[in-house]
């Protein structure tokens, strides 16, 4: 007869957080199998297999990971990669047959996993953006086109009453149940409450005897105290310190001005241009018309368009140089012009941070505008360095003079910056990733539907104006006006937002 190696306690807590984990997760696992694949027997072997696999694997996986790996486990199962012969899903949700597997393994990542964006993404292998694509493909629809919150959180709810009501004790009918007994639990009682024997009374006398002792220690008079220190002045010694060793190695040159994070900025400043170094102000020039101020004949008559500028042949070349990568813009440079880089790199890294943050954020500003709008601004700061140095004097104090929130908004150019004032409450807050798809939706927008979408803005409080953004992102761009329309001045008949 094989011995039997004793328990290791330390194994006991290890069992009972997998025991719960996997109890945690089994129901919704197989509602989130069933509804995926459209059959329950199907939903069961995944999940069975998910289980063991997760068993063999826990150990390996850290606690916090064990969400993320599990889902990701269930579906790689091989049951889940062939659709069944006769898909038949649970009463009320036959519409998941209209969608596909992907968008449905989003919504039920949501819906029945409960996971949250980062996670659920993280489990199919997508990125954040192009996993809110496929939930947004998922999500039912109106008849309008618009994201239909009453049926989604219908929806939630659905699939979690049908966890309350599966069975417990047979989950899957036609399937091998799954047992969460599988679960070895190491016997961690019975070694605990076995009485203390003498050499546990003995070690606690040591350490009694090693305690006191220490304590006895603390009252003699051992004076550690470094030679010269009465001598020394205050009381304080002072020793050099030994020469630096040189650096093991440096980056070189070229390989420094290479990781340059701002290279980039660096190369298209070479070429700078008025309309680049300050584009919120010549946005401003070009919405505000520079005829008013300069007592130009025109000026009265708001009809005549302004002559057209024509784009130099420089700003041409900066514009299909700034759409080439950095690495080969710089290849191309000569000696001469990589000194003059270096040069400018070491004057922009002696500006203050601010004045850095500064200028980049408008060298940014001014690569997201369109190539019609830089042209624009480029025809406005020609006619702005045509005017006398009086008025051009007095155009730049009546725009130092607006509110600096306003002077921020310009930076979105002559088209958005004239409507940021009214649509500051919705766009300032915007999470990075999701910034230029919301200036994209407002640059599509005719003005009838901006001025709506600025009343239902003002409308809205500041906690849902997060809802309002996925909604407007939701709604197809050719309907968006029409949705606006009706958000803010319903037809007769019809609810309101």
């Amino acid at each position: 007869m094989t011995p039997r190696r004793p328990a290791d306690p330390s194994d006991a807590p290890a069992s009972t957080a997998l025991g719960a984990f996997l109890r945690g997760v089994e129901r919704r696992g197989l509602v989130f199998a069933w509804l995926l694949a459209g059959s329950r027997g199907t939903g069961a072997a995944a999940l069975d297999w998910a289980l063991e696999r997760f068993r063999r694997e826990a150990g390996r996986v850290g606690f916090g990971d064990w969400p993320r790996h599990f889902w990701a486990l269930l579906l790689a199962a091989p049951a889940l990669r062939r659709p069944p012969a006769d898909p038949r899903w649970a009463p009320g949700f036959e519409w998941l047959a209209g969608i596909g597997h992907g968008p449905r393994a989003a919504l039920l990542l949501r819906l029945v996993a409960g996971l949250a964006e980062s996670d659920a993404a993280t489990v199919l292998g997508i990125a954040r953006p192009t996993y809110r694509l496929g939930l947004q493909r998922a999500l039912p629809h109106r008849a309008d086109g618009s994201a239909d919150v009453e049926a989604w959180e219908a929806l939630g709810r659905a699939a979690q009453e049908l966890v309350r009501e599966l069975p417990p004790e047979q989950p899957a009918a036609g399937a091998e149940p799954v047992r969460l007994d599988r679960v070895e639990a190491a016997p961690a009682t019975t070694a605990a409450r076995r009485p203390a024997g003498r050499g546990l009374r003995l070690a606690l006398g040591l350490v009694v005897l090693l305690t006191a002792l220490a304590l006895g220690l603390t009252f003699l008079p051992l004076d550690r105290l470094p030679a010269g220190l009465d001598e020394a002045p205050g009381h304080i010694l002072a020793e050099p310190l030994p020469e630096a060793e040189a650096p093991a190695g440096r980056y070189g040159d070229d390989d420094a001005l290479a990781l340059h994070p701002d290279l980039a900025l660096l190369l298209d400043a070479a070429d700078a241009e008025a309309a680049a170094a300050d584009p919120a102000f010549h946005a401003w020039l070009l919405a505000e018309g520079m005829a008013e101020d300069s007592g130009d004949a025109t000026a009265g008559d708001a009809t005549t368009p302004a002559p057209p500028v024509p784009v130099p042949a420089a700003a041409s070349r900066a514009d299909a140089a700034a759409a080439r990568p950095t690495d080969q813009r710089l290849a191309d440079l000569d000696a001469a012009a990589r000194s003059d880089l270096a040069r400018q790199r070491d004057r922009w890294d002696a500006l203050s941070y601010a004045e850095r943050g500064e200028r980049r954020e408008r060298w940014l500003a001014w690569r997201d505008l369109a190539a019609p709008e830089r042209a624009a601004l480029r025809g406005a700061a020609a006619r702005f360095d045509a005017l006398p140095a009086d008025e051009q004097a007095a155009l730049r104090a009546r725009f130092d003079a607006l509110d600096a929130s306003v002077r921020h908004g310009w930076l979105l150019g002559p088209d958005l910056g004239s409507d940021y004032p009214r649509l500051h409450a919705l766009v300032a807050q915007v999470p990075e990733d999701a910034r230029a798809a919301v200036l994209d939706a407002l640059r599509g927008l005719d003005p009838q539907a901006r001025d709506d979408l600025a009343v239902l803005a003002a409308r809205t409080p500041p906690q849902a104006r997060a809802g309002l953004r996925v909604e407007l992102l939701a709604t197809p761009a050719p309907q968006r006006g029409r949705w606006l329309r009706r958000q803010v001045a319903p037809p007769p008949g019809a609810s309101g937002p």
